[in-house]
């Protein structure tokens, strides 16, 4: 099974979990599937992905829908922290890579596109945490907790 089947039978998964309110079942299926993309991943310097991988584009879309997917989830759990830590340790992630090499236009696009995303969901749910009264807008308490023992690492 090639890698974008692999990732959208993941998403297809924790889509009808998380429809269906098995969110613990989502969050483990969308980790699946953001594994997988971590694991293909492209190394620095690479411009052309390998035979059988996703180009770079799509897998900066498919990595944006798993990150966004997982923090929803995370969210209608409850878990605020390990949300917005999510978010923000992903656009860091992608940040520093588009920053260690030059890309082609057309990733760097993507990646702007995505990055724009991710920033959306962050502040939608940095207001909707401010709004309930648990933290105050201008403090972030991700920022001073660890969050994941395991993150998604990017190469």
């Amino acid at each position: 099974m090639e890698l974008l089947e692999q990732w959208k039978s993941w998403i297809t998964q924790a889509n009808r979990a998380f429809a269906h309110d098995r969110f613990e079942l989502a969050c483990g299926c969308y980790q699946q599937a953001l594994t997988l993309l971590a694991a293909h991943w492209p190394p620095d310097g690479r411009e052309e992905p390998v035979a059988g991988e996703l180009d770079s584009e799509s897998l900066i879309v498919c990595l944006s829908i798993s990150v966004r997917s997982l923090a929803e989830t995370y969210a209608r759990q409850g878990r605020r922290r390990r949300c917005l830590g999510l978010l923000r340790r992903t656009l860091r992630q992608l940040s520093a890579w588009q920053q260690r090499q030059p890309l082609p236009m057309a990733v760097d696009a993507a990646l702007l596109r995505e990055c724009g995303r991710l920033w959306r969901e962050l502040c939608r749910l940095e207001q909707a945490q401010a709004a309930l009264g648990r933290y105050p807008a201008d403090r972030h308490p991700v920022d001073r907790h660890p969050v994941d023992r395991h993150p998604v690492r990017l190469h």
